[in-house]
C-alpha cells in the first residue's frame, strides 16, 4: 500500500508541469517547423558564406599573383650583371623563404576554397524540400506520439517515439547546422579576425605592388642591355648601368626588410582561413549537434 502510494504520488502533484511541457514541445516544435519552411535563415546564410567565398577567392589570386611576381624577379640576376659593372645582385637568395611559403599558402587557400565548396553543398541539401517536409513530419509524429504517451493512451510506443526523436534530430541537423555555423562563422570573423585579415592584405598586396615594380625595372634594364651599343655608348652605358643596379641594389634591401612583413602576415591569413574554413565549422557542427541532443533529449 505505501509503495502504491509512492508511485501515484507523482501522477496527482504533476499535471499542471506536465500540460505545460506539452504546450511548451507543441510550441517548439510549430516553430521549427516554420523556421524550416521559409528560408529566411538560408538566405542570411548565404549571403555569409558568398562574403568568405569572396574573401577566399581574392586572398588565393593575390597569392598566385605574388608568386608569379616572386617568380620574376628572382630570375633577374643574370639580366642585371652586364650592366651592373661586377654588381652581383642575388634577389633569389632575399625571396626564397617567402616564395616557398607562398607555394605553401596558395595550397592552404585552394583546401579553403574546396572547405567552402563542400560546405555550398550542404547548404543546398539543408535547404532541399524533401528535408524541409521531413522535419515537419518527423516533428508532427513525435509531438503526437509524445502527447499521448503523456496522457496514458500510448504506453505501448515509447520504442517508436524515441526513434523519431533520433530522426528528428539528425534532419533538424542536417536542415540548420549548416546555416548557423555560417552565420556564427561570419560573426566570429567580424568580432577578432576581420582587422587582421584587413591588413594582412593590405600589406600583401603592397608587397606585390613593389614586386611588379621591380620586375618592370628589370624588363626595361634587359631590353636595354640586349642592343649593340657603340663605344661611346658602352661606357655612357655601362656608368648609367651602374647607378641604376645600385638603386636597384637599394631596393632589394628594403624588399629585404619587406620580406620577413610578408611572411609574418602571409601566416596571419593562413590562421585566418585555416580558422574560418576548417576548424569553426567543425567546432560550431559540434556545438550545434550537442544543442540539438540537449533540446530535444526527454526522459523516457
Amino acid at each position: 500500500m505505501h509503495t502504491g502510494n509512492v508511485i501515484t504520488q507523482p501522477d496527482q502533484t504533476n499535471p499542471d508541469r506536465s500540460g505545460r511541457r506539452q504546450w511548451l514541445l507543441a510550441g517548439l516544435l510549430l516553430l521549427v517547423v516554420v523556421l524550416s519552411s521559409v528560408t529566411t535563415v538560408d538566405r542570411f546564410a548565404e549571403q555569409k558564406y558568398e562574403a568568405l567565398f569572396q574573401r577566399a577567392f581574392v586572398t588565393f589570386a593575390l597569392a598566385r599573383t605574388l608568386n608569379g611576381l616572386i617568380s620574376a624577379v628572382q630570375g633577374t640576376e643574370l639580366a642585371l650583371q652586364p650592366a651592373g659593372v661586377g654588381v652581383t645582385l642575388t634577389p633569389g637568395e632575399i625571396l626564397d623563404p617567402v616564395n616557398d611559403l607562398v607555394e605553401r599558402f596558395s595550397w592552404i587557400m585552394l583546401g579553403a576554397t574546396i572547405s567552402l565548396g563542400i560546405q555550398q553543398v550542404l547548404l543546398d541539401v539543408g535547404q532541399w524540400w524533401g528535408v524541409r517536409l521531413l522535419v515537419a513530419l518527423l516533428g508532427l509524429a513525435w509531438l503526437v506520439l509524445r502527447i499521448q504517451r503523456q496522457r496514458g493512451s500510448g504506453q505501448g510506443r515509447a520504442g517508436l517515439e524515441r526513434s523519431l526523436l533520433h530522426a528528428l534530430v539528425i534532419v533538424l541537423f542536417i536542415r540548420f547546422a549548416v546555416p548557423m555555423a555560417m552565420i556564427a562563422n561570419e560573426a566570429l570573423y567580424h568580432l577578432f579576425l576581420e582587422s587582421r585579415y584587413v591588413e594582412s592584405a593590405e600589406i600583401i598586396e603592397a608587397a606585390g605592388e613593389q614586386m611588379e615594380s621591380v620586375a618592370e625595372q628589370v624588363d626595361e634594364g634587359s631590353a636595354a642591355a640586349g642592343t649593340e651599343p657603340g663605344l661611346f655608348e658602352s661606357l655612357g652605358r655601362s656608368l648609367s648601368g651602374a647607378g641604376e643596379a645600385l638603386d636597384f641594389s637599394e631596393r632589394l634591401e628594403r624588399m629585404q626588410a619587406r620580406a620577413a612583413e610578408v611572411i609574418e602576415h602571409l601566416i596571419q591569413l593562413s590562421v585566418v582561413f585555416v580558422l574560418q574554413t576548417g576548424i569553426l565549422p567543425i567546432a560550431f557542427l559540434w556545438v550545434f549537434l550537442q544543442l540539438f541532443k540537449q533540446m530535444f533529449r526527454l526522459k523516457y
